[in-house]
């Protein structure tokens, strides 16, 4: 039966079809978490009621076929309601994974809740139905086959504001985020990618928080971007940033800004913003149905929320009717391989992961009278998807740098003598676990590959192995069931014994008391400098310290090393967050190349989810990077970033320095391993 015969059937009046006594209701509860103030609980209870009463007046009329042992019984589902502003959400998810009355939850409107929700509801194989759109969240819990997004992640939507950018002719960009929520996270970590592959000069990224937001905007306005891409509901606050400094830059809103919680709290405040969200396909007709029965708009994510309960409806009603116990995910992903029609369009998901939808209908919106108007939909097709399993990471680079590949590069060293390797992580605690699971990776590797502890200094925290958190005392790992990477470590320095600039004393050889164990490189040496960590625009951080290792130190530290002879060839593997900002401090001095995971306006990409430790294990560039170590360790440098480019999703792997290096396509890593 088509969607609108559904809805139709939804919004007439009918008998309570749970009053017909020959019907055998099989009562199955689902708990509901959403936001309910703002007039928000009457749109849920009346989008999922148009989602049962047709469903249930389906079953009434026998349209479904089931064995005749179950003619007469039909599912009939029933609601807890729960308030996802108004709960101790950690509290209630562990009681809802617990809970065997409870057979699936819908909801999770914010990032973080929902990421909450899906650490126990996943792990414990019971179906997670949520329209929160953080990127990360999906990638996290693709492999439990119990998380069900049913929106695609705001990479899509990063994607759909800086297209309606370029619609309107922009050149340039800004971006008004908060990193430290989820839901701005994925924004900031895209923006950067995308407006790069997309042609698009990125004016600046400004991170905000609650207490920096206005000065943030001021900066933003000052900037005078074509367009600025606004990712807060805190619309007041921004508008009048811009109005006080003259700003001719079009603002850009994403789906924060669209909601009746939104015309609520701001009225008229909020007159005249545009924007992109994510709604109802305009084919379905549920917009129209849904007003024409209620008297006003839906709220965001009314429509994939009825899509839920809809998809859910069918998968209960499969399970009733099978007769081997298959688990109700497993009922999802044959109605979800069905493709049946919802109300934001065919509700498809991806066959080898089931987790996020493949396509979502967006609104390019202007807020106009009190009113919503929608000027153009725009159809996602996941046609950027790349690897399934990673499901809702999409966007892999195209723009790859070229080189000349010339025999002579002009370029000569001498005949090489040592190898001194320098390794450092430069985050702490257990939610940063991948980065020291990196560092230990590399440094068994080295190990292997022939090095002596005395000719490589590792720097990292060595906090996570025995920490609390960890079940496996004494075991870090870059994969689950991999080899334990912490067995015979000698670990040089705790990252918090040292600061930032004692990274250039190591590496110039400049022993002291504080620092006894240094590089003794000389012109004759190669140096192989491998570092982990976080990173933002002109530094590496350094632990939770204000300031890092800066382009400006990397820059004094390069060529102390090149005036004092420190290094024959020296080779910089950097896996951080705008990594391309600091180590472009490398251009121009001779015999130094840098491969960085991100270029300067990027973030780089955790990858390897532990669903039982609750961590990222590792990074995408390191994973490639260290089986390209493994497998090929006389890989040519060219072959090497090249394998580093195509695998690394969602940033720029990019070289610095080739001209001063030699050619790439000549040199590889074998000189600086054993």
């Amino acid at each position: 039966m088509g969607l609108l015969a559904l809805l139709l059937m939804a919004c007439n009046d009918h008998d309570d079809v749970a009053s017909d006594e020959r019907i055998d209701w099989q009562v199955r509860k689902v708990a509901v978490v959403l936001p309910m103030q703002h007039e928000q609980q009457k749109h849920w209870e009346q989008t999922i009621e148009m989602a049962t009463n047709g469903v249930n007046e389906i079953q009434k009329q026998n349209i479904l076929n089931t064995p005749s042992e179950k003619k007469g019984q039909r599912v009939k589902m029933e609601f807890e309601w729960y308030d996802e502003e108004g709960v101790n959400m950690e509290e209630l998810a562990e009681e809802l994974a617990g809970r065997d009355d409870i057979v699936a939850v819908v909801g999770g409107k914010f990032s973080a809740d929902a990421a909450i929700l899906a650490a126990a509801l996943c792990p414990a194989r019971k179906p997670f139905l949520t329209i929160a759109t953080t990127e990360e969240l999906a990638r996290a819990y693709a492999s439990t086959g119990s998380l069900w997004a049913m929106v695609e992640s705001d990479i899509t939507q990063c994607e759909i504001l800086l297209s309606r950018a370029l619609h309107y002719g922009a050149k340039t960009v800004s971006l008004l985020a908060n990193r430290e929520t989820l839901y701005g996270k994925t924004f900031v970590e895209w923006f950067g990618f995308q407006a790069g592959e997309l042609g698009l000069e990125v004016k600046g990224i400004h991170d905000f928080r609650p207490e920096t937001l206005a000065e943030e905007s001021r900066k933003a306005a000052e900037e005078n971007a074509d367009v600025v891409i606004c990712v807060s509901k805190e619309i007041e606050t921004i508008e009048e940033a811009f109005r006080q400094n003259g700003s001719h830059s079009r603002r850009l809103y994403s789906d924060t800004a669209y909601g009746v919680d939104v015309l609520e709290r701001f009225g008229t405040k909020a007159e005249g913003i545009e924007g992109i969200t994510f709604g109802a396909s305009p084919e379905s007709g549920f917009d129209i149905l849904y007003e024409v029965k209620y008297g006003q708009q839906p709220t965001l994510g009314a429509a994939q929320v009825y899509d839920a309960v809809i998809m859910l409806y069918w998968a209960l009603i499969d399970q009733l009717a099978s007769s081997d116990n298959q688990s109700l995910n497993s009922c999802m992903r044959k109605v979800a391989d069905a493709h049946i029609a919802g109300a934001c369009g065919p509700i498809a998901f991806d066959r080898n992961v089931y987790t996020s939808v493949l396509s979502t209908t967006y609104y390019h919106y202007l807020l106009y009278q009190g009113r919503y108007i929608i000027l153009d939909y725009i159809s996602s097709t996941g046609s950027h998807r790349t690897d399934a399993t990673l499901s809702a990471w999409n966007w892999k680079a195209e723009q790859m740098q070229e080189f000349q590949n010339k025999d002579d590069s002009g370029v000569t060293y001498p005949d090489l003598d040592q190898k001194w390797a320098l390794l450092v992580a430069g985050s702490h605690e257990w939610i940063n676990y991948r980065h020291q699971a990196d560092v230990l990776q590399m440094y068994q590797i080295l190990r292997h590959q022939g090095y002596d502890d005395d000719h490589i200094v590792l720097i990292m925290e060595d906090d996570i192995a025995n920490n609390a958190s960890n079940p496996q005392k004494g075991i870090v790992q870059v994969r689950p069931n991999g080899d334990n990477l912490y067995q015979n470590v000698n670990i040089d320095y705790h990252t918090s014994q040292l600061e930032p600039s004692d990274i250039k004393h190591i590496l110039c050889g400049e022993q002291s008391e504080k620092l006894p164990e240094v590089l003794h490189a000389d012109k004759d040496d190669n140096v192989l400098i491998f570092w982990s960590g976080h990173g933002s625009p002109g530094q590496m951080l350094w632990l939770d310290r204000t300031e890092g290792f800066t382009t400006q130190l990397a820059r004094e530290t390069f060529e102390a090393m090149h005036q004092g002879e420190k290094y024959r060839k020296l080779l910089c593997l950097t896996e951080a967050c705008y990594s391309g900002s600091v180590m472009s401090a490398t251009e121009g001095i001779p015999g130094i190349l840098a491969i960085t995971a991100a270029d300067p306006n990027e973030t780089s990409k955790a990858d390897i989810y532990n669903t039982d430790l609750h961590v990222w294990m590792s990074n995408r560039y390191t994973a490639t990077l260290h089986d390209c170590i493994i497998n090929s360790p006389e890989i040519p440098l060219r072959d090497l970033y090249y394998r580093l480019f195509i695998n690394t999703v969602g940033s720029h792997v990019t070289l610095y320095n080739v001209a001063g290096y030699g050619n790439i396509y000549h040199e590889s890593m074998k000189e600086f391993l054993k």
